[in-house]
């Protein structure tokens, strides 16, 4: 800043006397202007220079009245009049800030002078600040007035209203306000009346009515004040908040307010926003008198889950109430502060104090109990949810969520069959209930279940597509069966009951497609070809999907494909466009939901590999048909085809999807075949998903961590597992336990950071090159096949990085796990 001004300094030293007076003038910087205009004044009367001298103290008069020094601005307008040529400006401003200062002797001496058409015409502005000061009280201003001025003739009307409306004369009010003119200077006085005359249903156009009070206007701060009457709780606070503290004492005094609630309310003021909870709690302690005691416990309570440090104050104001609330306040303190153990103990404790009246408490355990399952492991959280479940068994939510776990993050088919008919019994029409178990029978081929679950589901829902789509897969694997056993009469009746159900034109055409398998099959091989191949042109406009419908469908079959293959379009050079590729991702999904297994899709999709490996070209551009793409191939696990894919996407795109993809590609999908720096990048791949809240892809690598290591990756908000054993056989654990936590997280980083530079590749040729010589290449190529061993000696290598000594040592790592037998397994045993 100083800097800035010696510049301009400098610029204006080299300036003439008239340059540096034109140069402050145009800055605003009227009172140096000013001195250097008197200055040329001295040396010449100059008509221009005066003129600017006289903007000067005029500019300077507003800026002073501005900041309500009003006798200042008074002073500096008179030498404004001095110097200036007539007409002057801003005289209506001038006289009000006489009355402001307390001069009433000029001002007055002003208004004697003025007629009734300056007053009315040539200064509204003044005439309705005029007003507002009759209307506050000051009438020894009406002998000044012209007599025959419209603000004095209507000062008569508003007089006579206002006299009605202090002595509650509602109808005699507003006639007395009906002869006023729409340009009055009391014209928002009557808008601010009429709202304040509102009553009954009506009262609710008031602030409306008081919105049409211009910002300009002197009655503005008045209505504004009406406004916060009117209000209440944090709508009253924060009108107040635009108040000067006159205004809202007398606000406060109109809605009868005591001392203790006026102190609060300024002190609310004073917080001019949104108070952190901390400042919340100790507003309340503070004015707990003005709440109410109990009010005041109650949300000192309920803040100490988000502000566990007033639990000292909170103790010393209010007595415990009884011990379940003490162990309840405890549980929440504990959860705020992330200790899931500790609140679990506590809640523990409250179980055990509402245990000792049952039933009556046994809504309240079961809530407590999904309170403690939203905050654990999935495998804790299922457990629990199933013991809320026998306090309280009519909670469905809880249902769901057991199903999600048991289908989801710990597959288990048992339980999961175990939960959805105990949900079913409680309820049987639960339309999210029935479709679960229509699914799961249908994926354990249970066709004729499946199609019990859908037609129950279309009593409760007439129009559920699921159910209908379901009944229509049930028809038409019956109908293939029946075309296996060669029970030819009865397929044409499965295949019609397929399309009496209400559906869309697509799956109407795969029932007339099975026709053409059956008429192929049982009566006429060219009527029935014809048939087959007219459907599929039909149903699709390429021939990839073409091929790979009628290849799965003679499959189910057991058919031969060679002449039907000859009789649809070749696919060799065929590539596919987005859309096209989207009905053959709905084709597999298709499929997919209704084979024991894939192989017949596995066997379709290498038939026209050559044109969909090409076509990915294609659509590099389509990124989300591409993920969609990826997500059907791994759904029936073709990796050839993902591999290619994710390869490609990669090369364009380095996002942690892709990387998955790719990954689970090369190890077959298979997770016992990844190797150390496959893990390596899938950890970086995981932390970089979850950085851009990718929680998608997120998910599928911790699933696929998970499946290595035979336990959940950990989520970030998860709590801390207790049930682990003290002691553990964990080789990591032996060799680096001692080492702190903080510095054992600040390691993990380091490698982290090596692995992203160097790459998983260069770290484990710099191992070989580093200690192969002194082991033998073949020794540590063993040793490699251990991850435990690769993850030890890249903790080393982080530790060496950071130059900090952990006790350990690569002939420690080597003895750890060459004496201490079996270390490692190969990839075949």
């Amino acid at each position: 800043m100083k800097k800035i001004i010696q510049k301009i300094s400098a610029g204006l030293s080299e300036l003439s006397l008239p340059e540096k007076a034109q140069a402050h003038y145009a800055a605003g910087r009227y009172k140096e202007a000013g001195d250097l205009f008197k200055e040329l004044l001295k040396q010449s009367a100059d008509a221009e220079t005066k003129r600017c001298l006289a903007d000067c103290y005029l500019q300077r008069a507003r800026g002073m009245a501005a900041k309500a020094m009003f006798k200042e601005a008074c002073v500096l307008w008179e030498n404004y009049a001095a110097n200036a040529q007539p007409p002057l400006q801003a005289q209506d401003a001038y006289l009000l800030w006489l009355l402001a200062g307390k001069n009433e002797r000029k001002a007055y001496a002003i208004l004697d002078g003025l007629n009734a058409r300056q007053l009315d015409e040539e200064f509204p502005v003044l005439s309705a600040y005029l007003g507002t000061l009759l209307v506050s009280g000051s009438t020894e201003l009406l002998p000044h007035l012209p007599q025959d001025s419209a603000l004095r003739k209507h000062w008569e009307w508003v007089s006579e209203a206002l006299a009605a409306y202090r002595n509650g004369e509602r109808e005699r009010c507003e006639q007395a306000l009906k002869p006023l003119p729409f340009r009055s200077a009391f014209r928002d006085l009557r808008t601010l009346l009429k709202a304040q005359l509102l009553e009954g249903a009506d009262i609710e156009q008031a602030p409306a009515l008081l919105a049409k009070i211009p910002d300009e206007s002197p009655y503005q701060p008045l209505a504004k004040a009406c406004l916060a009457c009117r209000q209440s709780g944090a709508d009253f606070v924060a009108s107040l908040s635009s108040l000067e503290h006159n205004q809202r004492r007398i606000v406060a005094q109109a809605k009868s307010l005591n001392a203790r609630q006026s102190q609060l309310l300024e002190a609310l003021v004073k917080l001019n926003g949104q108070p952190d909870t901390k400042t919340r709690f100790n507003l309340v302690l503070q004015y707990r008198d003005v709440f109410g005691n109990d009010a005041a416990q109650a949300y000192c309570l309920g803040a100490l889950a988000e502000y566990p440090g007033g639990e000292k104050d909170y103790f010393k104001h209010f007595a415990s109430k009884d011990p379940f609330e003490e162990n309840r306040l405890q549980a929440l303190l504990h959860e705020q502060a992330e200790n899931a153990y500790d609140a679990g103990f506590f809640w523990q404790r409250c179980t055990d104090i509402l245990k000792q009246d049952r039933p009556a408490n046994d809504r309240k355990i079961a809530l407590i109990l999904r309170r403690m399952a939203d905050k654990a492991y999935s495998g804790e959280a299922a457990a629990m949810l199933a013991d809320s479940l026998e306090y309280d068994p009519d909670d469905r939510q809880s249902y769901l969520k057991l199903l999600t776990v048991y289908q989801e993050q710990r597959p288990n088919a048992a339980q999961y069959e175990h939960w959805l008919e105990r949900g079913l019994q409680r309820f049987p029409a639960d339309t999210d209930l029935l479709v679960r178990a229509a699914k799961s029978a249908a994926t354990r081929k249970a066709f004729k279940k499946a199609a019990a679950y859908a037609k129950a589901l279309l009593q409760i829902d007439p129009v559920n597509t699921l159910a209908k789509q379901l009944l229509f897969a049930n028809h038409m694997a019956h109908a293939r069966r029946l075309v296996k056993a060669e029970k030819f009469h009865l397929v044409e009746k499965e295949i019609q009951a397929a399309e009496q159900l209400t559906i869309d034109k697509s799956l109407r055409r795969q029932a007339e497609l099975l026709r053409g398998f059956y008429l192929w099959q049982a009566e006429d091989k060219a009527q029935g070809l014809q048939r087959i191949t007219d459907t599929l042109a039909s149903l699709y406009d390429d021939p990839v999907n073409m091929h790979v419908q009628a290849q799965i469908e003679a499959g189910l079959l057991e058919l031969p494909t060679q002449g039907l293959s000859r009789a649809l379009p070749a696919f060799k050079d065929y590539l596919l466009s987005a859309p096209q590729l989207q009905r053959l991702i709905g084709l597999l999904d298709y499929y997919d939901e209704q084979l024991d297994d894939n192989s017949l899709v596995l066997k379709a999709l290498d038939k026209v590999k050559a044109p969909l490996k090409k076509s990915v070209e294609w659509l590099l551009d389509h990124e989300a048909l591409l993920l969609a793409w990826c997500q059907a191939l791994e759904k029936v696990g073709h990796f050839e085809l993902l591999k290619h894919c994710a390869k490609m996407a990669q090369a364009r795109r380095h996002t942690p999807a892709w990387m998955y993809y790719r990954t689970l590609a090369e190890c077959q999908g298979d997770a016992s075949h990844l190797d150390l720096m496959s893990l390596y990048r899938l950890k970086i791949g995981l932390a970089d998903a979850r950085a851009d809240n990718d929680n998608r892809t997120a998910g599928l690598i911790a699933r696929l961590l998970e499946r290595v290591s035979g336990t959940p990756e950990p989520l970030e908000d998860e709590a801390e597992d207790f049930d682990q054993p003290l002691i553990s056989d964990d080789p990591i654990e032996d060799l680096f336990g001692p080492i702190p936590d903080a510095m054992f997280k600040r390691i993990e980083k380091k490698i982290e950071e090596i692995m992203r530079k160097r790459g998983p590749d260069y770290f484990a040729a710099q191992i070989m090159r580093q200690y192969g010589d002194q082991l033998g290449q073949q020794r540590l190529a063993i040793l490699f096949m251990n991850q435990d061993f690769l993850w030890s000696v890249a903790i080393l290598a982080g530790a060496e990085e950071l130059k900090v000594e952990i006790g350990v040592g690569f002939d420690d790592i080597l003895a750890r796990f060459e004496n201490n037998s079996p270390q490692y397994s190969l990839p075949f045993n």
